[in-house]
């Protein structure tokens, strides 16, 4: 005999909370655009004296991120009224076509700029540095890091160079800048943090800096997860470990940047002689970059957000 008593149904599937986007400076809301923010208001002190505070990053006009292949209609209108523009993508052609292209943006010029060559990306090679990214301990990341900034030291040279062609000190509408990668926070994060050196912003800030791509890449870190996963990172270590693989390459730790800054400084002498050996800036254009970059402590702009 058939019972009269109803079939329950099944509880629906609740959707995972996921953090939302930062909305406090240095962010800024981009649809379609994770980890985004201004590399400015970061504090200035004195080369001779540490104590001493003279000034702060300029604002509005280096932004940093992540790709824009699936930036919004609204996403891409905010870059605009942010006066963005030049889209500078530091990803290799291989990235570029496993991602299905890139994102032409109105108004904004695109310049590839890839820190890496496509010889220097083939799988196997992305796949060592999916090791070091990931590995415990800080020797492989700043072992990856070091081969970021010889490799790219050129693409940063032109970068830094268009910079300076295009922006005055003293221009308080100058046209905006925008370098991503693909998370924004390998590759362009270890060159903003140079940069913030060079300025003489203190190491304690620049690992701040660097660590804010933690909150930047909350919101979609699972998609990057995911993402790895299917192109099978990892996958020798079985599914969870793989997982925690790929999570801890999707973030940005403080005891990384500290490493990388002692590594700079016994490699090249602190960030001004890499700045001259490898991007093989001269003096006078270190001194134009911290004139530009640097607003001094008093003025308007120069009141930090931070």
């Amino acid at each position: 005999m058939l019972s009269a008593k109803p079939v329950e149904e099944a509880a629906p599937i609740q959707p995972i909370p996921r953090p939302p986007h930062p909305d406090f400076f240095p962010f800024h809301i981009i649809p379609g655009l994770s980890n985004f923010r201004d590399i400015g208001g970061w504090p200035i002190v004195s080369p001779s004296n540490p104590n001493i505070l003279i000034g702060h990053v300029r604002k509005d006009v280096l932004y940093r991120g992540s790709d824009t292949n699936k930036i919004q209609s609204q996403g891409i209108a905010k870059l605009q009224e942010l006066g963005i523009k030049t889209d500078f993508d530091l990803r290799s052609k291989q990235q570029i076509q496993n991602a299905g292209g890139y994102r032409e943006m109105d108004g904004i010029e695109r310049r590839w700029e890839p820190v890496f060559a496509e010889e220097q990306y083939t799988e196997e090679a992305a796949r060592k540095r999916y090791e070091l990214y990931a590995g415990e301990g800080t020797d492989g990341i700043v072992t990856a890091f070091v081969e970021i900034l010889t490799s790219g030291a050129t693409m940063f040279r032109h970068v830094l160079r268009h910079l300076l062609g295009t922006v005055e000190e003293e221009d308080t509408d100058a046209p905006a800048l925008f370098m991503h990668c693909t998370t924004g926070n390998n590759r362009t994060g270890v060159f903003i943090s140079l940069l913030l050196l060079l300025l003489h912003v203190p190491d304690a800030s620049v690992c701040e800096e660097y660590t804010l791509s933690e909150k930047g890449l909350a919101p979609t870190r699972h998609i990057n997860v995911e993402r790895l996963l299917k192109k099978g990172a990892f996958q020798e270590y079985g599914p969870e470990e793989a997982k925690r693989k790929c999570e801890r390459m999707i973030g940005a730790r403080e005891e990384s940047m500290r490493a990388l800054i002692a590594e700079v400084d016994s490699r090249w002498g602190g960030a001004e002689g890499y700045f001259i050996d490898q991007v093989k800036l001269t003096e006078e254009e270190i001194k134009r970059l911290r004139e530009v970059l640097t607003v001094k402590a008093g003025s308007e702009q120069g009141k930090t957000d931070l």
